[in-house]
Formats: structure tokens, sequence, C-alpha cells
């Protein structure tokens, strides 16, 4: 399996807080059917400023790390960046970088305070322009998205990619999160899930198969292969998505 969201790069944001903890995680993932791993730490001023360099040589070290413990995974570098009017800059300077060097790019949204759609479309237009795939990070946890799910069509177009996490099916952000994500599968909005992972005791590797069936009991089984299965995989080989979206009732 493959996981396009996590925390877990040591030391540079709000997830791992160093190698220890980082390989720990990593074993449980890969016990739990983890084969490929694509970090992606947060880029967010003025916290969280490691540029793609800076990460990349963290990440040797976790790939060295690995190799010492006769750990086999296949380990990429991304982002999760919070929205800004600057991205296509960003993303030339080499301040940030898409999933694995594919054309998809991670981005995050205020978790509270609402976007207008003009301002959302303003920020969002240049990189579709660029050709560059926008992936918004876990639609179900913003709170004005949970008020009023059918936001997503007023701030987005077909042309963007939603990316939801499994903890949200099992409750752990929340009673609403977790009634709009179903709402969301509902209409096929979500093109894929990921872990969201940021420590070993915010950890969902190890309670990967109870997400995935708790998804089951809410999508078809051909659905429930894209967005676990065709869809991640799809976005490491820098391949188009499967979307089976439709508006909202």
């Amino acid at each position: 399996m493959v996981d396009l969201h996590c925390h877990i790069l040591p030391g540079v944001d709000d997830g791992s807080f160093d190698m220890q903890e980082t390989v720990e995680i990593l074993k449980k993932a890969k016990l739990a059917g983890f084969d490929t791993i694509c970090f992606t730490p947060h880029y967010m001023e003025p916290q969280y400023l490691k540029n793609k360099w800076q990460n990349q040589q963290i990440l040797n070290q976790v790939e060295m790390k690995l190799r010492e413990e006769h750990i086999v995974m296949n380990l990429f570098l991304g982002n999760e960046v919070f929205i800004c009017d600057k991205m296509i800059d960003l993303l030339e300077n080499g301040e940030i970088t898409t999933l694995a060097d594919s054309q998809y790019l991670l981005i995050e949204l205020p978790m509270y305070q609402e976007l207008s759609e003009e301002v959302a479309r303003k920020m969002i237009e240049p990189l579709l322009q660029k050709e560059i795939k926008v992936v918004i990070a876990h639609p179900e946890r913003y709170r004005y998205i949970q008020k009023n799910p059918k936001k997503i069509f007023e701030y987005f177009d077909e042309n963007v990619i939603f990316q939801s996490n499994y903890g949200s099916l099992m409750g752990a952000y929340g009673k609403e999160a977790q009634k709009t994500i179903k709402q969301l599968l509902k209409n096929k909005i979500i093109d894929y899930f990921a872990t969201d992972t940021h420590h070993l005791n915010h950890c969902f590797y190890d309670k990967i198969q109870k997400a995935q069936g708790k998804l089951l009991e809410i999508v078809d089984g051909e659905y429930w292969w894209i967005l676990t299965e065709k869809n991640p995989k799809a976005i490491i080989e820098n391949k188009e998505i499967t979307q089976l979206r439709k508006e909202e009732n």
C-alpha cells in the first residue's frame, strides 16, 4: 500500500520528534502492509520553513537508518503546503515540492477561517494553469465544509483532487468530521485516502484494517479499491487518477 500524507520526517514540523520515533512508526507501517511512504512535512510560514533540499537530507538519513534495521520500504518526499498566493514561486525556488516529484501538490486550507471563493480560486488557478494537479488535504476536517459540504463545489472545479484521512472514518477528528466524510463519500467527492500520521500516539497504521473495513461499509468495492489502492499508486507513478464524483442532489 501507499501512504501519501504523513508527518514522520523527524524534527521538521509538528510530527515525529526524532529518528527513533520515525523508525518505530515506519515499522508499524510496514507491518500494516505499507511499502511506499511519501513524507509530507508542513510548509507554513512562519513556523515550518525547511526547504526541499533540507528535507531531502533528513530523508536520506531515514533511508540509511532503515537499511541498518533491514527494513525495505520505498520512501519519497513531498509537502503539505498551507495555501498562499506564492505557491508557484515556492515550487520554482525549491522551497516546496510536489508528491514524489509528480504533478500532484498537496495543499492545506485554514481549519476554521473560511476563505472566500474568489481568494481560494485566485490562489489555486495559477497552479492549474501550470498543469500542477492540486490536492486538497482532508476537506472533511474544515469547519466551514462541515457546516455546508456544498461549498466544495463553490470553491473548486472538477480539476481539483480531494484526499481524506483514515482517522476521520473512526471519529479521530470528532463527530462532525466523521459525518462529513460519509456525505462526501456518498457523492464520490473523495479521490484517495491517507493516514496523516504524526506520532506514535497519533498513528493509524495499526488501525488500518479497521479503518478500511469502515470504509467498505460506506462505499462499494470498486470505489474502495480506487480510494485505497489505485489512486495512491497512480500519484506515486505520476499517472492520471480515476475520479467518480457527482454533484450533491
